[in-house]
């Protein structure tokens, strides 16, 4: 026998077997998807808004670096070196090593990985936002189900 077998029941117990079981609303289930799913969209937007200004911040800052990239090549000599090689294509056959390494030495390489990363940024964003429309309909398709 159980303690609670062998307590008398209270008022509570007595109201609580009294009552019927409910029955829910034939469309409380429409109703609940179409609250989750509502909350959803707004959730897509503003993610969709977060991407864009994303996007523009890393367009932007690839703008930036990339044109001062540029004028730290010209400013480094490497420009001169590069137009070299192109014009003069013996003088990096004959001596690719010391070529090359002036090339690297003269290289702004940190405003090249920025501009690299900002481009790289940008396109992945751009990848999201392209996806972003078959991903609203799915979930938009999932509120009519």
């Amino acid at each position: 026998m159980s303690e609670r077998d062998a307590c008398p029941s209270d008022d509570v117990d007595r109201l609580l077997a009294r009552l019927e079981p409910v029955v829910p609303p034939p469309d409380l289930t429409t109703r609940v998807l179409a609250r989750t799913t509502r909350r959803a969209r707004v959730r897509w937007g503003l993610w969709v808004v977060l991407a864009v200004i994303a996007g523009l911040a890393a367009a932007a800052l690839a703008a930036v670096s990339g044109y001062l990239a540029g004028r730290e090549l010209v400013e480094s000599g490497a420009y001169d070196l590069v137009r070299l090689g192109a014009e003069d294509w013996e003088l990096v056959t004959t001596s690719p090593g010391e070529y090359f390494q002036a090339l690297a030495e003269a290289l702004p390489w940190a405003s090249l990985v920025a501009t690299l990363a900002c481009i790289v940024a940008a396109y992945l964003v751009a990848q999201l936002l392209t996806r972003a429309p078959a991903l609203y309909r799915a979930t938009a398709r999932g509120a009519q189900a």
